[in-house]
């Protein structure tokens, strides 16, 4: 009896398991609970139903196992939060802002900090062997996939191939995320087109490469050297254009280039070149004269090149990903509007001049309280007294910031910024530490010979370098896709570094 039991709740801890990964597209689910914010959050993650559940199976016998060491700096941090958080409710610090309190922001962020080590712990606890792992990733890959079909349907009224059809895909859209974005960007199952590319670029693309250049997939069905994860490659990053986001077209740009430079299987892009270029006798002797490292090269220009052409092409039709190019081919009609023209107001005007501001106010902050920072969420409150001189003429976006009459409430727009401001040097110094542990973590797996292993490392590595590029462009605790992509890692660490350690006994 005791066994079917057993079975039974391993039978509902996987399909609870299966049900996260699937869910982690929706973001900002519109029946999120209420009692997580509701409808007072833009971060409103469709995974803490399952999540919650999940949990009640980990954290009875959470004192029982061996915790991953990658725990030690994060809790850490967490435990250095509290204090940052403490101190000025200690102090009787008063916010002149009426539209929040310090009480307020404090818990909303506790919340939002929570969630997110809540995720983390989840995704690093649940995997604890190498075929769940597998599954960890397949069921990652099938929400991935919904969430692709979803932003192809979406491409559809991009393109506007059907009269009325945006109107038709909003009222689906408001039954499940609290925004229904525009007509001229998609935006997934998420609030924004930003936010789609972020899960596309930084979540997704990271292991899914890893997969296609390393040769590796964790589906049984294979077409020769074509695999499910190599069609799912080209599907995300086809999709990733018509999110017009530029962030996540640097990201992306970033992942593929270290992944294909540094990571892929040595043989494995001139195998691939010449099965493509087999069925054509000349090309193919013209293509295996050339050095495999001038292939490499060529191939990477030409799809740089070929991908630049087609986003300028799409970016043409949208003034947002066009101010680009236009400020300097159109400057003398944008020179009232832009002042004198410079690198900076070329910033400005392609919508990064308030960014810089915002992070130099957070360093500003940093400044004036080096050690534990002014608590979590506590930047909008010191951010008109640590604003540095500047001309807000060309940046109206700052007018709102300092404007009575407009909600002032505001970020670093920076993860690091932020956590410099808000937790002070201890508490970035532990944050940090964390970060390095696990580079470390994927770096050891990245080194060894077993082919797994160097699958895994290959991920965790350019999960790394997708997280840090994409830091300098949000500072939410509570999005999923870091805390998701860091349990990954610490799982495939420990599950593969207990396996060695077995070995080793056993020899």
């Amino acid at each position: 009896m005791k066994t079917k039991t057993n079975a039974f709740l391993d039978r509902i801890k996987k399909i609870l398991w299966a049900a996260f990964l699937v869910s982690l597209p929706v973001t900002n689910f519109r029946y999120f609970p209420g009692a997580l914010g509701g409808t007072k959050v833009q971060v409103r993650p469709l995974l803490v139903i399952p999540m919650a559940v999940l949990l009640l199976f980990i954290l009875p016998g959470l004192w029982k196992r061996k915790l991953p060491r990658f725990f030690l700096p994060v809790i850490a941090f967490f435990f250095l939060a509290l204090v940052s958080n403490a101190l000025p409710l200690i102090s009787g610090y008063s916010s002149q802002l009426a539209e929040a309190t310090l009480s307020s922001r404090l818990l909303r962020t506790m919340i939002t900090l929570l969630l997110g080590l809540a995720v983390y712990v989840t995704v690093s606890l649940t995997p604890e062997n190498r075929e769940q792992l597998d599954f960890s990733l397949k069921w990652l890959f099938i929400g991935m996939v919904i969430s692709l079909i979803w932003g192809s349907l979406q491409i559809i009224y991009v393109v506007d191939l059907i009269p009325g059809y945006y109107q038709f895909f909003a009222m689906l859209q408001k039954h499940i995320t609290i925004n229904v974005g525009s007509p001229d960007r998609i935006m997934g199952l998420t609030l924004e087109p930003s936010w789609f590319a972020d899960q596309i670029t930084a979540l997704w693309l990271p292991w899914v490469l890893s997969a296609a250049i390393r040769d590796r997939t964790v589906f049984k069905k294979r077409w020769g050297w074509i695999t499910v994860e190599r069609i799912l490659l080209v599907w995300m990053l086809a999709v990733l254009v018509f999110t017009l986001s530029r962030a996540g077209f640097v990201v992306a740009a970033v992942v593929l280039g270290f992944g294909f430079l540094f990571f892929r299987k040595k043989q494995d892009l001139g195998t691939v070149l010449e099965r493509v270029a087999g069925s054509v006798g000349p090309l193919r002797k013209v293509c295996l004269r050339i050095p495999r490292p001038v292939r490499t090269i060529v191939i990477f220009a030409i799809v740089v090149f070929a991908s630049g052409v087609f986003i300028f092409k799409v970016g043409m039709q949208n003034p947002y990903i066009k101010r680009m190019w236009l400020y300097w081919a159109a400057y003398p009609s944008l020179v009232d509007a832009v002042g004198p023209r410079s690198l900076g107001g070329f910033f400005r005007y392609i919508g990064f001049g308030p960014r810089f501001v915002y992070w130099e106010t957070a360093y500003r902050i940093f400044q004036a309280h080096p050690l534990f920072g002014v608590g979590l969420g506590n930047y909008a409150f010191h951010f008109l007294d640590s604003l540095p001189p500047v001309q807000v003429g060309y940046m109206p976006e700052l007018l709102t910031r300092i404007v009575p009459d407009y909600v002032r409430v505001t970020t670093a727009k920076n993860y690091l910024a932020r956590l410099l401001a808000e937790t002070g040097l201890l508490g970035t110094g532990a944050y940090l530490t964390y970060l390095i542990t696990l580079i470390l973590g994927g770096g050891y797996l990245w080194l060894s010979e077993d082919p797994e292993k160097k699958f895994w490392g290959a991920g965790a590595l350019l999960g790394m370098i997708a997280f840090l590029i994409d830091s300098f462009s949000y500072d939410s605790l509570a999005i999923p896709n870091p805390w998701v992509v860091f349990g990954l890692i610490t799982a495939a660490f420990s599950v593969y570094s207990s396996q060695r350690i077995e070995e080793e006994s056993h020899s």
